[in-house]
């Protein structure tokens, strides 16, 4: 059940929490087949295939437009939430670092390690990624996930993923930079999701309009400035950028493929 109390006020990290104790497969995937209620062989089936099939684009792209031959031997997969992509990425690089802001995300995203044999994966929650030495990644990854972070944040994150990127690594980041969702401009966006964040009935109401159960916790949609992304990767000499525009239900993106060369 969700919990009524715990959207009083909004806090995003703990939305999170939440969304990885009650529904942690819809939390990464938003389709009603994903809810706890639905889950069933066919449709785990499909959420761990979906993985596969992106990580093979993603090496492809990256093989043809970024690096050729490339093959990392360490790698770090941001907003991991329970491994979908994990799992794919350990069949493919000797070192794999899954991390998340959920714990029982994490929970979660261990045990599929284990059950789809990903022995090379080590999981680590938000707080703990200053373990990793800067330097220490060859290849960085995350999809999906930077929508979900207020753009402050996500910007801090993106600077600290780049430290942590070794010199001639690779990036493949995904980010969203406008809601085009029924002709609404990004004034009318920011105040309605400003509302939801700061009004907890507000956010309430609008569960309950939309067939939801009022304590459902907000699951942010935040756009980015392609601009500022752009100036913190050529500040931190990334270069030989190649982009891919992606629609997630009228928020439309791009995923950043990308070389740190510092020479």
């Amino acid at each position: 059940m969700w919990n009524v109390m715990s959207v009083m006020k909004n806090d995003p990290d703990r939305d999170w929490e939440m969304w990885g104790k009650e529904n942690p497969y819809y939390g990464v995937y938003r389709d009603p087949k994903f809810l706890n209620a639905n889950l069933d062989h066919a449709s785990m089936t499909e959420f761990f295939n979906s993985g596969e099939t992106h990580v093979d684009h993603v090496f492809r792209v990256l093989r043809e437009r970024v690096r050729p031959g490339f093959t990392p031997k360490s790698m770090l997969d941001y907003g991991c939430g329970v491994g979908r992509l994990l799992v794919s990425f350990a069949g493919r690089v000797e070192t794999v670092v899954g991390v998340d802001i959920s714990h029982s995300m994490l929970t979660e995203a261990q045990q599929n390690c284990a059950k789809f044999g990903a022995t090379s994966a080590e999981l680590l929650h938000f707080d703990d990624l200053a373990r990793l030495p800067p330097g220490s990644i060859d290849f960085i990854h995350s999809f999906i996930v930077f929508q979900h972070i207020p753009t402050a944040r996500g910007e801090l994150i993106l600077r600290k993923l780049i430290d942590l990127l070794a010199d001639n690594g690779v990036g493949a980041l995904h980010f969203t930079y406008a809601d085009t969702r029924r002709g609404r401009g990004p004034a009318v966006s920011r105040f309605v999701t400003g509302m939801r964040e700061r009004v907890s009935v507000v956010h309430g109401a609008m569960n309950v309009a939309k067939g939801h159960p009022y304590g459902r916790p907000l699951m942010q949609m935040n756009c980015y400035s392609l601009n500022r992304i752009f100036n913190i990767l050529t500040t931190a000499r990334c270069t030989n950028a190649y982009m891919e525009f992606t629609d997630h239900g009228g928020f439309h993106g791009a995923v950043i493929y990308f070389e740190k060369n510092l020479t």
